[in-house]
């Protein structure tokens, strides 16, 4: 395929995961919206930015981590084209559990001020929605890994190289935080501790810091290595 053409495809096949980004976005809305009849409607809809607010950002990092990877990895080939609709198709289901957990996140953070409580009404609903949403942040930033890990060496230069390592390793620890926070949602101790699994995603910046502490301590041929 000539340097044109796979430019073409590149930008098509990001166009088109940006595309479905957003309409992960408005299922984000769309999925618990119900037509606003009063203004006690207005007060309920508006009670739910917050959780909104807390999707749109997750949802957001993982498509502007797919449009850095676009950036530093201009030709695409069949591993890079399947790995992006495969992330696509799992947005389109993780969307759901993320709503649910955000909401239910944010109205136990404020007492019941947000609605979002009720959605939720025993141990065994709180496990679920845990585990569902721990797999399934799990798997879409295993998804990233690959991503990242299947990216043609020749066809970046050394500082994108860099990059493609880093961002991967980086989301291997988010795949890492995400299981935890399955496993820990999944025994008995969730009765007693029923916001331990929801914590157990400050592994993220915690392992992000030590992994960075590591590398500044590593001699720099160490650190410029590349797969």
């Amino acid at each position: 395929m000539s340097e044109s053409l796979q430019g073409v495809a590149a930008r098509r096949l990001d166009a088109f995961v940006d595309a479905s980004f957003a309409f992960a976005l408005t299922l984000l809305v769309i999925s618990g919206a119900e037509p606003l009849d009063s203004y006690a409607d207005l007060g309920a809809a508006l009670g739910r930015i917050p959780a909104f607010a807390v999707g749109f950002a997750l949802l957001a990092l993982f498509w502007s981590a797919h449009r850095g990877f676009g950036r530093m990895t201009p030709v695409r080939d069949g591993a890079i084209t399947l790995i992006s609709l495969m992330i696509v198709f799992t947005v389109m289901i993780y969307v759901f559990p993320l709503r649910l957990l955000a909401e239910t996140g944010a109205s136990w953070m404020t007492g019941g001020l947000i609605p979002g409580r009720e959605r939720i009404a025993t141990l065994g609903d709180l496990r679920g929605i845990f585990v569902a949403y721990g797999v399934g942040f799990a798997f879409l930033s295993g998804l990233y890994v690959l991503l990242h890990h299947v990216a043609r060496p020749d066809a970046v230069d050394d500082a994108a190289r860099t990059a493609l390592v880093r961002a991967r390793d980086i989301w291997g620890i988010c795949a890492v935080a995400g299981l935890v926070s399955a496993g820990l949602a999944a025994l008995p101790l969730l009765a007693r501790v029923p916001w331990l699994p929801g914590f157990a995603y400050w592994l993220i910046p915690a392992g992000i810091g030590l992994y960075y502490a590591r590398l500044s301590r590593a001699p720099a041929s160490e650190t410029e290595a590349t797969p």
